[in-house]
């Protein structure tokens, strides 16, 4: 019987082990100078340091003025670095806001506006789980007020999508079809 418990045990650990580096190692990217963060915690738990909103806006403003990757990282620590659909995203938490800078996958910045890149935290997930595809944009508009809606500030936008980061860590990405009802919403730690 002690012979068959070893080898669980060994097997055990061993499974432990290998889960933990895949969920808390930071993986390495290339051109960047900070690996991938861990995956199981949001930004506003990585970010221990919460800037205030002004400093939000001199970093966008510092990255409009071309700093790079390095120095954005020399200058502010990067902390939450996450894998996008289309390269990479950086994001710091403020008081009542969340900055997020889009990456290539050589770390280029992708310039974005202002109103794409700084978003007001909303309060919690919770209020965009009732959201379903058919719903109107009204209910989204009900849900987070603050939000900015880009093919309602311009009717020829096609930008048919909103981004949402609430208080307790999750970023929702709704999209829309062209009369505005809700097709899909995705959520997923910030």
């Amino acid at each position: 019987m002690k012979l068959f418990k070893t080898p669980i045990i060994l097997l055990f650990c061993a499974v432990i082990a290998v889960s933990v580096c895949l969920t808390g190692c930071d993986e390495k990217v290339p051109n960047f100078p900070v690996g991938l963060s861990d995956t199981t915690r949001s930004a506003i738990e990585l970010n221990t340091n919460v800037r205030k909103d002004s400093d939000l806006e001199k970093i966008y403003q510092e990255m409009r003025d071309g700093m790079n990757v390095k120095q954005l990282n020399d200058a502010y620590e990067i902390k939450c670095l996450r894998k996008a659909d289309d390269g990479y995203c950086v994001i710091y938490t403020g008081n009542t806001r969340a900055l997020v800078l889009r990456f290539d996958n050589e770390a280029n910045w992708i310039e974005a506006d202002r109103l794409r890149s700084l978003y007001r935290i909303a309060p919690t997930r919770g209020k965009f789980d009732v959201l379903k595809a058919g719903d109107n944009v009204s209910k989204v508009q009900t849900a987070d007020p603050t939000c900015y809606f880009p093919f309602l500030a311009d009717k020829d936008s096609e930008d048919l999508e909103t981004n949402h980061y609430t208080e307790d860590g999750y970023h929702t990405c709704i999209k829309y079809d062209q009369n505005f009802n809700i097709i899909s919403v995705e959520s997923e730690l910030m």
